[in-house]
């Protein structure tokens, strides 16, 4: 992976592609850098190989980091992986069909703001952002000489969806304007099939006697919904899943024919 680097190297997280089609079926993509390039080395589950491509010469970081591409931010979305400077202002991006990376400039509003790219309901690929109690979202276009951008769509503050939430089950005005006022600003943890899910940052942070809720918002509605309180302080991810079988209820005296019988 690292022969003929320049400088400094590193290896970012690894990010695992299944497929649909064939869930025995998956590629390991491994993002590696040196002082002004990148290149992918893929693995293979059904060659059991690794594939080492060429260096890839893109935009130099304003920062002094050796690390200037973000190694803990990996992101997602309609065959692209993504990946992000560490000074926010450029967006690596690699087409998982092709294997061809591209560059794209960030917009200025995402440079000290948390963000996550995603897909909204139609499918189309968007990255939603928050500033304080405001979530932004840009959507992914083409220009007429086929130029990316990421274009500014809308910006909703939430505060008021914010204190809207956290009013169910409190009755006392008092504490309602206490939690409201605790919280000064929301952070994106992922983006998922049109909806957004986000965490409550405590204006205190660690304080384990300050709330921090964890919120889902839909982005066709822009309507915040409460998931669950904070009984932990460490990195969290939202992750969609089947419901166990054991809760569907088609088994023992709940199977279909029994229920057929019982009618």
């Amino acid at each position: 992976m690292f022969d003929d680097s320049r400088g400094h190297c590193a290896q970012i997280n690894p990010r695992l592609l299944s497929s649909d089609e064939d869930p025995t079926s998956f590629r390991v993509v491994l993002l590696v850098h040196d002082e002004c390039r990148i290149r992918a080395t893929v693995f293979s589950s059904d060659t059991w190989e690794w594939l080492v491509l060429p260096w890839v010469d893109v935009p130099a970081s304003s920062g002094d980091d050796e690390r200037w591409i973000q190694h803990e931010c990996g992101m997602q979305a309609n065959g692209f992986l993504y990946w992000v400077y560490e000074d926010q202002r450029y967006l690596v991006s690699l087409d998982t069909a092709t294997m061809e990376f591209c560059v794209t400039e960030l917009p200025h509003c995402l440079r000290d703001s948390t963000f996550d790219i995603g897909k909204a309901k139609d499918g189309a690929t968007c990255i939603v952002y928050s500033d304080q109690l405001n979530v932004g979202v840009l959507m992914h276009t083409r220009d007429d000489d086929g130029v990316e951008k990421w274009v500014l769509d809308r910006v909703v503050p939430l505060d008021r969806e914010l204190e809207r939430v956290l009013r169910v089950g409190l009755d006392d005005d008092t504490v309602l304007n206490h939690l409201v006022a605790d919280h000064s600003d929301l952070s994106v943890l992922a983006v998922q099939d049109g909806y957004v899910y986000l965490c409550s940052i405590p204006s205190v942070h660690h304080d384990p006697q300050t709330s921090c809720w964890f919120l889902s918002l839909c982005l066709e509605t822009m309507r915040l919904e409460r998931l669950f309180r904070r009984t932990f302080d460490n990195a969290v991810h939202p992750y969609i899943m089947a419901w166990p079988p054991s809760l569907v209820g088609n088994y023992g005296g709940f199977a279909l024919q029994d229920a057929q019988s019982l009618k």
